[in-house]
């Protein structure tokens, strides 16, 4: 328990240097810092850790195929659920926000912390197929229409194609550029944990219809993402399972809380109608980041991941 404390102290110490700073400064205020993390800071760091590992091809489709796996059985699970939850009258509204767990902004620098540089590429590629997630099933899900425009103009989906056709090619890339990659990717990780400190603190609940609903709503988002990425793993129909440090890195990955993209998009495309859920959605973002970081804790310790 002692080093997983100092493992994730860095993480909880960095998104409440976010919150004091999102509370009392301008710094976090506007699209430019966040534009800047999205297009550069992540996109290189996906592409230095794909390319300074010498990734696997297989491992980078492996953790591709998996994670939509995922996708599918969470979503199918989360409608059922949703059918019986009281005062729930439209699932999709609800739907994207218990799927796509936050894996770039809290689960990249979760499993940094846990399991070290070599787990960072991995994870980020979970976190892309989840970023597909968001501008698919999230979108279509909040707006009725399902759009790829916004994946072209994606910087880590980008960035992993474009990891993946170096690879394939074969491509020695100069040591100069890896050490820029590195350079551009390493404000990555604080910056995002400061990101979510900010958004979380700044979160505006007030007015939730129900305080019980959203609670359990952010209960389950965790443990049953959790069940479900173990379950991909137990029926993973190919051959060879994947490894001990990419099951790690999954586990963790389908443990993440509600991610703040999720409640941006509930905003933008739920203003103006009555059972919009963002309110709600605000609740579970702040109550699963506590769940989360609970349940990764207490699986740690019991030698789960």
């Amino acid at each position: 328990m002692t080093s997983l404390s100092a493992a994730l102290f860095p993480v909880i110490a960095a998104i409440c240097l976010g919150g004091l700073l999102g509370r009392t400064t301008d710094l976090f205020k506007g699209p430019a810092l966040s534009g800047l993390v999205s297009t550069v800071g992540i996109p290189a760091l996906l592409l230095h850790s794909i390319l300074a590992i010498n990734m696997d091809l297989s491992l980078m489709a492996d953790l591709i195929v998996i994670t939509l796996l995922y996708v599918v059985l969470m979503t199918g699970a989360t409608i059922v659920m949703l059918r019986f939850c009281p005062g729930v009258t439209r699932i999709r509204s609800y739907l994207p926000a218990l799927v796509n767990p936050n894996t770039g902004n809290m689960g990249v620098p979760v499993c940094f912390a846990l399991f070290g540089q070599e787990s960072v590429a991995l994870a980020l590629v979970i976190s892309s197929v989840i970023q597909v997630s968001h501008f698919t099933l999230g979108v279509g899900c909040l707006s009725g229409d399902y759009t790829v425009k916004a994946l072209c103009r994606n910087g880590p989906v980008l960035a992993l194609i474009c990891g993946a056709l170096l690879l394939a090619a074969d491509v020695s890339v100069p040591v100069p550029v890896l050490n820029t990659l590195d350079m551009l990717g390493a404000i990555t990780v604080p910056v995002m944990l400061m990101q979510l400190g900010s958004s979380v603190f700044n979160l505006k609940a007030e007015g939730a219809r129900h305080i019980l609903r959203p609670l359990l709503l952010s209960i389950w988002r965790p443990l049953a993402g959790l069940f479900i990425a173990w379950l991909a793993l137990i029926i993973w129909p190919f051959s060879p399972p994947l490894s001990d440090l990419q099951a790690k890195v999954f586990l963790v990955q389908g443990a993440m809380p509600v991610a703040v993209l999720s409640y941006v998009l509930a905003v933008k495309y739920g203003a103006g109608q009555e059972d919009s859920p963002q309110q709600d959605i605000a609740i579970m973002i702040l109550s699963s980041l506590i769940f989360s970081l609970v349940l990764v804790a207490v699986a740690h310790t019991l030698g789960v991941f």
